[in-house]
């Protein structure tokens, strides 16, 4: 939809015509009150043109979205205020809001007249208009322009007014209770290895080997100067952890309620993890020409998830050429260590020998598989607990697939 200039209606052009026609008429049978009526059809509809082409309205709107935080699925509502900056009122008005990301592709209805700025009453100068949205999709919606079909009291004359820029609305994956996966490792965060060390000191610390994300004020100069390599102190089990969260983007057509379901999943795993106090870092299994090489989505404890839901919110499967990352991402996992490792793939092909590799590096290693009933053949799953993967079946063509959640396998 866009914007559209003043124009004549066709009730403008009938009374021109008819206008002309009387006065022909006059002037053939020189009647003189016929061509004043004549005149005045002419003139009515010029005049109103005119009157409405030299006092163009002037509008404004203020948007407002509630929550401000959504997650896939939510319901939100809009509200949007128009006002009017003009001298002038503005007349009763059918409008249309434009949206994305939702089954709704446009909102409509009627505003009523708003009076002019110099109205004394302020609920006079502007109207609002309310509505809300069901069923939000994962990405970045747009709400908006506005758009308002104005025309004057006599029908003679019409515009469609744009009124406003769009706004962008953030939609997250929605995150659900891991508990419902019946994961134990999920539940009371199970303990992965960490390369220890103790400094021999009197006050007995706990050290580690430094690292790069590692504060200088955490540096024992005691420990270094006996290890040879700098220490710093490990103050808390899970902050030296990072577990790692593994999403399958491999290419595929369409909309995929698997994907989505792991997406969700992933966004899930995470929040629970951070919130059990690890280090939290995503990797994707394909590359992703939108997001640079040395982009690294890795969440320290003590530090919010809004950076890597973010990137959940945008990420999408790969382009059918990308190229599979599984050397880069054994290469990645052999540099953080034995730790928790949960791998979201979908359940429509069979495993990658790259992807069953990952195992190895999982303290404990988990694999979520999504899937719907027709894929039961490729027994996708039976292959990651087959390779030694504890995990965990998704059905995501069921009405709830959290519910639907089975455990095969080595016991989890």
């Amino acid at each position: 939809m866009t914007a559209r200039g003043l124009r004549p209606t066709p009730r403008a052009w009938g009374l021109l015509i008819a206008g002309a026609i009387v006065i022909a008429l006059a002037e053939l049978f020189g009647v003189v009150a016929l061509r004043f009526i004549g005149l005045v059809l002419v003139l009515l509809p010029v005049g109103a043109y005119l009157l409405r082409l030299l006092a163009p309205p002037r509008l404004e709107v203020e948007r407002s979205v509630y929550p401000t935080t959504v997650a896939a699925g939510d319901r939100i509502r809009v509200v949007a205020e128009v006002r009017n900056r003009s001298l002038f009122g503005f007349e009763s008005s059918t409008y249309v809001d434009t949206v994305t990301g939702t089954e709704r592709k446009r909102v409509s209805g009627v505003l009523s007249s708003i009076a002019t700025r110099l109205h004394r009453r302020e609920g006079r100068r502007r109207r609002r208009i309310a509505y809300a949205l069901t069923r939000m999709r994962r990405g970045l919606s747009e709400i908006g322009p506005l758009y308002l079909e104005n025309g004057d009291g006599l029908g003679l004359t019409t515009r469609r007014i744009r009124v406003g820029e769009a706004i962008e609305v953030e939609v997250w994956p929605h995150v659900h209770d891991v508990d419902r996966l019946n994961i134990p490792a999920l539940r009371t965060g199970a303990e992965a290895d960490v390369a220890l060390g103790r400094s021999g000191d009197a006050d007995d610390v706990v050290t580690r080997e430094y690292r790069r994300s590692d504060a200088l004020r955490r540096v024992h100069w005691r420990a270094t100067a006996r290890a040879g390599e700098l220490r710093v102190r490990q103050e808390e089990h899970h902050a030296e952890v990072v577990a790692v969260v593994v999403l399958d983007t491999a290419p595929n057509a369409g909309t995929d309620p698997r994907f989505e379901l792991g997406v969700s999943v992933a966004a899930s795993v995470l929040t629970r993890l951070h919130a059990l106090g690890y280090d939290t870092e995503l990797l994707e299994t394909h590359d992703d020409p939108d997001v640079e090489e040395d982009v690294v989505y890795r969440t320290s404890a003590s530090e919010t998830l809004g950076r890597v839901m973010r990137r959940l919110m945008l990420v999408q499967p790969a382009e059918p050429e990308a190229d599979a990352r599984h050397e880069e991402l054994l290469d990645r996992l052999a540099g953080v260590g034995r730790a928790p490792v949960i791998f979201v793939t979908r359940g429509d092909r069979e495993p990658e020998a790259g992807a069953l590799d990952i195992e190895a590096y999982g303290s404990p290693a988990i694999a979520v598989v999504c899937e719907t009933g027709a894929d039961r053949e490729l027994r996708a799953a039976d292959r990651f607990a087959d390779s030694g993967w504890q995990v965990v079946r998704m059905n995501a063509g069921a009405i709830d697939p959290w519910s639907s959640a089975q455990r095969i396998g080595v016991s989890i």
